[in-house]
């Protein structure tokens, strides 16, 4: 029943992270410009904010789903305003050059934080966790707290197994891109996040 349950929960970790969207618009561009590293650690702050929210899922935390019907229009202004922000550092943002190539502790932090409340202030991602847990029948394993943290764990792993294949994919074709095309990239990929951060806050 154990392995059952987190075995599906890997699943569903992995299928929610793998749509594209901003993280993985910023994940592909951090692991271009920083490296891997940058990359794995756009990925490890979406991978932290879906597990707290498969968390609640799972347990059926009925309060957390209430409050964020209550202020879903601030989530999804708030939500869509910061993604339109980093589409537009995204934009602006240059190719480092190899003396400045690697990332300080310090900012590896910002960008974790950054991404994890991106992740917290979608309101989207609790109900498709919501929708992939009934869908996979995962509600009705789920009948004790700790099943309910092993469905988080679940969920983590999923995710980040999938921003490992990502920034190692991505880091493959690093060494055959140059700066210029790495500029050409942050600019497409920051117009994108901008336009998914204006749709996230017209949509309902």
């Amino acid at each position: 029943m154990y392995y059952i349950l987190f075995l599906k929960c890997v699943i569903s970790g992995f299928l929610l992270a793998a749509p594209i969207g901003p993280v993985n618009l910023i994940c592909i561009k951090s692991t271009l410009s920083k490296g891997r590293i940058s990359g794995l650690i756009v990925g490890l702050g979406a991978a932290t904010a879906d597990a707290l929210y498969g968390y609640a899922a799972a347990a059926g935390l009925n309060f957390l789903i209430s409050f964020i019907n209550q202020y879903e229009t601030a989530f999804r202004w708030g939500g869509g305003m910061f993604i339109a922000y980093l589409g537009w550092k995204t934009f602006q943002s240059v190719p480092p050059s190899p003396s400045i190539d690697k990332e300080t502790t310090k900012n590896l932090y910002k960008v974790f934080a950054g991404i994890f409340l991106l992740t917290l202030t979608n309101p989207i991602t609790i109900f498709s966790f919501i929708a992939t847990f009934s869908s996979l029948g995962i509600a009705i394993l789920v009948t004790s707290l700790p099943k309910a943290a092993l469905a988080a764990l679940g969920v983590f792993l999923g995710s980040l197994l999938w921003w490992i294949i990502l920034t190692s994919a991505i880091s493959f074709f690093r060494d055959k891109v140059t700066p210029k095309t790495i500029s050409y990239i942050n600019k497409l990929a920051g117009a994108l996040i901008i336009l998914i951060g204006i749709a996230s806050i017209k949509i309902k």
